[in-house]
């Protein structure tokens, strides 16, 4: 299971009928079901989204940042990010976009926030075993929680959903080494969402979140004008991924276990990885040979309106016997 898995009823048990109890992912279907239903709202007006987070990292003080996203319904939005350094402002309009600040991988922290927020809504496919279904408290709420894993080749997780009893939110999901818990929610547009999301990767906490959306009543001439030092970017009105051409893996160790490392880089239009920066690691003693690897990588360039372009891919790494 990840960020947006096809739902199966009971129609898609071919496989899994002798591993799991039909009536126990019946059950859990419709937990989710009303999670998705709870947190989605019907109708959302114009809008400011503020995420204010801290960042934990090893041997350094927590850093704080910012994602920040005034949507304007059916004309654009204007995303603007902070952490650090690092300053992008994007302003979206039908046909173009405005980019303004720094030119560069985004950081791996905020991509992440981008992933889990507002929140993370996830459905069950024919990848996940479902095990049991138990009554427990979560930070001190009723819950009933979905444990089971997810099969997929020779990668096996184990993994628990926990929604809450009587307001049917989801309140943490426990996805291979992620972790995410959603606290203090609010309702906004019909619909609750998590005022505070607690971030961990391997049992160490990332992030810590603070959320609010308002809704605008009043828009302001200029929320969507391009700053002055902005360059502008058509929209790609026809789109091609870039293709992977030669995409060596790291060589095989004799022993130990196998793992996976995430990379994101910049696919350049000659074909290249440029700025690659590891997004997940369950091992980072292999991050610097991962990073070395796949600036190895070659692609096809990513086709914009028929011309090549430079785009952002996420590619695997995969580390056996190591």
């Amino acid at each position: 299971m990840r960020l947006a898995l096809a739902l199966l009823f009971v129609a898609a048990f071919s496989g899994l009928c002798q591993s799991q109890d039909v009536k126990v992912r019946e059950e859990s279907i419709r937990l989710m079901e009303r999670a998705h239903a709870v947190s989605s709202s019907p109708a959302l007006p114009n809008l400011e989204r503020i995420d204010t987070f801290r960042a934990f990292a090893d041997d350094s003080p927590a850093q704080e940042g910012s994602f920040t996203r005034v949507m304007i319904q059916g004309i654009g939005r204007r995303d603007e990010y902070n952490f650090g350094s690092f300053h992008l402002l994007n302003v979206w309009t039908e046909k173009q976009v405005a980019v303004a600040g720094k030119a560069a991988i985004v950081p791996p922290e905020l991509v992440t926030l981008s992933r889990i927020t507002p929140i993370l809504l996830v459905r069950f496919d024919g990848e996940d075993v479902i095990h049991s279904i138990t009554s427990r408290e979560v930070n001190g709420v009723a819950a009933r929680c979905m444990d089971f894993d997810t099969i997929r080749g020779q990668k096996f997780d184990n993994n628990q959903l926990c929604v809450d009893v009587v307001r049917g939110t989801l309140l943490q999901e426990k996805l291979g080494p992620e972790l995410i818990e959603y606290s203090e929610f609010f309702q906004f547009a019909g619909a609750l969402m998590p005022g505070k999301i607690r971030y961990s990767f391997g049992g160490v906490e990332k992030l810590e979140i603070t959320q609010t959306m308002t809704p605008l009543n009043e828009i302001t001439d200029n929320v969507l004008a391009a700053p002055p030092d902005a360059t502008m970017h058509r929209i790609c009105t026809t789109f091609r991924r870039p293709f992977g051409v030669s995409m060596p893996q790291p060589k095989s160790g004799n022993g130990g276990s196998d793992t996976e490392i995430i990379v994101r880089g910049m696919v350049g239009v000659n074909g290249k990885v440029y700025e690659p920066v590891v997004q997940s690691s369950e091992r980072p003693d292999l991050n610097a040979e991962a990073l070395t690897q796949v600036q190895q990588w070659t692609f096809t360039p990513a086709m914009c309106n028929g011309q090549p372009d430079a785009h952002e891919v996420a590619v695997t790494l995969h580390f056996q016997g190591r």
